[in-house]
């Protein structure tokens, strides 16, 4: 598998340089199906490659057309580009079995105690759950850590409704409370990136001291990626936790559309990206969809200057954690406020969702 990821790293570099030559020299912007059509020769040229599966190098030149894409259209939309780099050793880690549905490359062996993947042999895995529906992909990826994980993607995965609550809550995130419901409860922020800074730092100083190419070295790093790779599962840990929590509790779920990107960029930086709110959103939309309820992304402004009791406009900054409403006398937490004016908001987008749905012609739902 290390040899499979090294060849495709190259291969995705040789293809970036034939685009970059092709383009300076004859002004010609190739595509990956032009690549894709010279991969016969390369097989025939490099005996290696002939070893790999064809998807896995059609994966390969598929990921440097889509990171093509993403840098014109940061182009077109103003942003700054960031043209395609080369990868380097460590920065290529997956490669994926885009037609495992018919066996192409992947097939499940001995009860699902192994994978046989074509061009590398039969290997062990440890499956944490049955998998459900029928496998359409599967993608293979060498962790920061050092191990190996295969993740399957499967359609017609059944649905397990739960038992309906009557109950909708609308989801404010934050800094100094990571959710705050319309219930008025709070979730506490783990902050588990700050919690482990003094190890994450100590590590980064050991691989600093250490000469570059040295054999100490790459040991240094494997410890520091480990250390990340520990608060990445910590996090995602909680974000399951919690999600799970909304979703059996409560039948319609809001949260905030936020700009995550923007608000990254700001000097709270380092707080926005250790809670994660973006892999929380998709957690708990995933969740819903699979146990039937209601989740709906709204427009965050003015959820915390909007009074929930009257509707008034109460101007506040950040540093005012309790709303208070001069027009109704409302004394509330600023973010449980939020909270339920966010609920109020999902709830319209909801109703505004089911008519929608009502009101297409009958004749025109069964020709979709």
């Amino acid at each position: 598998m290390h040899g499979t990821l090294y060849r495709l790293r190259e291969l995705y570099n040789a293809a970036l340089e034939e685009r970059i030559k092709a383009y300076r020299q004859r002004g010609v912007t190739l595509s990956a199906y032009d690549q894709m059509a010279e991969l016969r020769e390369v097989r025939e040229v490099r005996p290696e490659y002939a070893a790999i599966h064809t998807h896995l190098l059609q994966d390969a030149l598929t990921r440097l057309e889509r990171a093509m894409r993403a840098f014109f259209r940061r182009i077109k939309s103003g942003e700054k580009p960031g043209f395609p780099r080369f990868k380097g050793r460590d920065r290529y880690s997956t490669f994926t079995f885009k037609d495992a549905a018919n066996h192409n490359g992947v097939r499940l062996m001995a009860g699902g105690k192994r994978v046989k993947l074509t061009g590398i042999g039969n290997v062990k895995i440890k499956l944490h759950r049955p998998l459900q529906g029928r496998i359409k992909q599967a993608s293979v990826s060498l962790d920061g850590d050092g191990h190996w994980y295969i993740a399957f993607v499967c359609q017609d995965v059944p649905t397990k409704p739960l038992p309906a609550t009557g109950a909708s809550v609308g989801v404010d995130v934050g800094i100094t409370t990571f959710a705050a419901l319309s219930t008025g409860e709070c979730i506490d922020n783990p902050r588990p990136y700050e919690t482990a800074h003094r190890k994450l730092a100590a590590a980064q100083q050991r691989v600093s001291r250490r000469k570059k190419g040295s054999r100490r070295r790459r040991k240094a790093v494997a410890l520091l990626r480990k250390h990340h790779a520990h608060v990445g599962r910590v996090r995602l840990d909680f974000h399951h936790k919690v999600a799970l929590y909304l979703v059996e509790h409560f039948d319609s779920i809001s949260v905030e559309k936020l700009n995550i990107k923007g608000l990254a960029l700001s000097s709270l930086a380092l707080q926005v990206l250790d809670a994660a709110w973006g892999q929380f959103t998709t957690i708990v939309d995933g969740k819903a969809e699979w146990a039937g309820r209601d989740f709906n992304a709204v427009d965050p402004r003015g959820t915390s200057q909007e009074c929930s009791g009257c509707g008034a406009l109460v101007r506040k900054d950040l540093r005012v954690r309790v709303h208070r409403c001069p027009h109704c006398g409302l004394v509330l937490d600023r973010d449980v406020n939020a909270g339920i004016n966010i609920d109020r908001r999902g709830q319209r987008l909801r109703r505004q969702k089911s008519a929608g749905a009502l009101a297409v012609p009958r004749s025109r739902s069964l020709a979709l």
